[in-house]
């Protein structure tokens, strides 16, 4: 009678034990279905993207004073606005893969600097400092918003 007993209890700790295992995997079957994952790999791409745009602009003397030369009170500017640097605007499109619909903003370093993009898709931000040249130190901020196009 004692053996009895003590089976019925190895059966429910190992049923037990069972269900805890389909839990456990019924979770990371939704967690890595929510993952989106391709979505990973886009964003990513999107990111080293924008990073070499903005590099473009960042690293050339030229238009980093296109930039500089913005005077403050015109600031923030966007690509929409007629003042916007246009070969900055130009280096942009040109770096552009193609597949990014993109608009950037310049904005004084420490001030918020909000692009308006109503999009339904995802929309990828990237910023770049730009910094003095070594006539001026005048801070500016370049804003990168994005959306990838099918």
């Amino acid at each position: 009678m004692v053996g009895l007993k003590n089976k019925g209890g190895r059966i429910k700790v190992l049923e037990a034990f069972i269900a805890v295992l389909i839990i456990g995997g019924v979770l990371i079957l939704v967690v890595n279905q929510s993952d989106g994952g391709q979505g990973n790999e886009i964003s990513s791409e999107v990111y080293e993207d924008q990073a070499a745009m903005l590099n473009a602009v960042q690293f050339n003397d030229t238009l980093r004073n296109s930039i500089i030369g913005i005077s403050e009170a015109s600031l923030p500017m966007d690509t929409d606005n007629s003042g916007f640097p246009s070969d900055v605007g130009t280096k942009l499109e040109e770096k552009n893969p193609g597949y990014l619909d993109c608009k950037a903003k310049v904005c004084l370093l420490a001030q918020e600097c909000i692009i308006e993009n109503t999009a339904a898709a995802n929309i990828y931000v990237s910023q770049a400092a730009i910094f003095a040249n070594l006539q001026t130190y005048s801070p500016r901020k370049l804003v990168l918003s994005c959306t990838v196009t099918t």
